[in-house]
């Protein structure tokens, strides 16, 4: 009798252990179980929110680069016209005398100055004389200045001629004699600094010699 009390009291024991158990699953592991895949599950799409975020992002910012980088490269282009970084001397005395050819003027005793250099662009002078009516000369100069690259036309002086009226194309204009300079200027290219003089190698010692 003894024993069948004693195992019915383990049977009994078991039985509430296996409750127990199964009331632990059902109250909270099951309830925890589900909390914790629905947290996974939110995670999950933060990720992926993230992720597409980032893609997006990062799909903009390089349209944004690009865009930034065509405008930079049409204001480099549009500087390379105002500032070239060539002087190209018979490109722009052939656009001086075209200027001058469009109101009826030649250009004449065209004569280069020394040349300025400075920290990002160098400075280029020529002076030359121009004959003509005092309209025509001003409509030239107007037309030297409004060139593509940046052309000025500085240190002007007006004179009057003595040439004959008869031989000119109007008698009643008044020619005279316009001297000035033009000043442009040329982008300078990335600055190289000059190699340094190595120093001399030292003879070798000869044996026994420190």
């Amino acid at each position: 009798m003894a024993m069948a009390t004693k195992d019915r009291n383990f049977l009994v024991l078991g039985v509430l252990s296996v409750l127990l158990a199964g009331a632990y699953v059902y109250q909270f592991w099951l309830p925890q179980r589900t909390v914790l895949a629905e947290q996974q599950a939110h995670v999950d799409s933060l990720l992926v929110i993230n992720q597409r975020a980032k893609a997006e992002l990062a799909q903009g910012r390089t349209r944004q680069l690009r865009e930034e980088a065509d405008r930079y490269a049409e204001d480099l282009a549009v500087m390379r016209q105002l500032v070239p970084t060539g002087n190209e001397v018979p490109a722009l005395l052939e656009q001086v005398s075209t200027a001058a050819r469009s109101v009826g003027l030649d250009i004449s005793d065209v004569q280069p100055l020394p040349q300025l250099v400075g920290d990002t662009y160098d400075s280029y002078k020529y002076r030359m004389s121009v004959r003509g009516g005092y309209h025509q000369i001003g409509r030239m100069l107007t037309t030297i200045g409004s060139l593509q690259r940046i052309v000025a036309p500085i240190n002007l002086s007006l004179a009057p001629t003595s040439a004959d009226p008869r031989k000119s194309k109007n008698g009643r204009i008044q020619q005279i004699e316009a001297r000035f300079e033009i000043q442009t200027y040329v982008a300078r290219t990335a600055f190289v600094p000059p190699s340094r003089a190595k120093p001399a190698a030292e003879p070798a010692s000869k044996p026994g010699e420190r």
